[in-house]
């Protein structure tokens, strides 16, 4: 592909900078935005990221075919504390293929797709802005241990301290059963961590960041 692991988005993707839904609470002289809880990083966060980690995870540079699965968008901004944007911040992505396999030394080798990236990277834009074309993860796991389809996240912007968390999907049974997602302090914590659905042309997931 063309694009470099890390770039800034291009501003005239439609929907890009629609605005964001977020929750204020009240204070005095200014609104404060909940910040975005964390979560574990998990064990598959790779241990050498590849060559190609642009913001288009349903292609591999130099392969001829295209991620297997149903292809989605997932979009949204970083902001801080007091609702406006953070430019410049580094924005990475890594999460399980269609058949809820990572590439990744724990898993068996060759089962994950190899047309599938599998950890994306980005720049966000002066006003805040991020995308990511990926695909919508399975489920894995089994008996008590069950993970509901989700997306890592990591992001770093210079002077704040960095936050990793998930990403999950709304409407989705298996959040039920995933015990990470049940352990959330509260419905205020699920809901900032549930990506809302858009109109597009491709299924679309809007996902706000807010930065301690």
């Amino acid at each position: 592909m063309s694009l470099s692991p890390i770039r800034p988005l291009d501003l005239s993707r439609r929907g890009l900078i629609a605005a964001p839904a977020v929750i204020l609470l009240a204070r005095p002289l200014a609104a404060v935005v909940l910040p975005t809880p964390a979560q574990m990083r998990g064990p598959y966060y790779p241990t050498v990221k590849p060559t190609d980690s642009d913001m288009d995870l349903t292609e591999v540079k130099g392969r001829p075919g295209r991620a297997a699965g149903e292809v989605i968008e997932i979009v949204g901004r970083v902001l801080s504390a007091r609702g406006g944007p953070i430019g410049g911040a580094t924005v990475e992505i890594w999460q399980a293929d269609h058949q809820g396999r990572y590439h990744h030394p724990r898993e068996s080798a060759g089962s994950a797709d190899p047309n599938f990236q599998g950890f994306g990277a980005v720049r966000t834009t002066a006003t805040g802005d991020y995308l990511f074309r990926t695909i919508r993860p399975r489920y894995y796991g089994s008996g008590s241990f069950m993970r509901t389809p989700h997306v890592h996240f990591r992001v770093v912007a210079e002077g704040r301290p960095e936050l990793v968390s998930q990403m999950y999907f709304p409407g989705e049974a298996m959040n039920a059963r995933d015990a990470l997602f049940r352990a959330l302090p509260g419905e205020a914590a699920r809901d900032a961590l549930t990506a809302r659905e858009e109109p597009a042309d491709l299924p679309r997931y809007r996902f706000e960041i807010v930065l301690a």
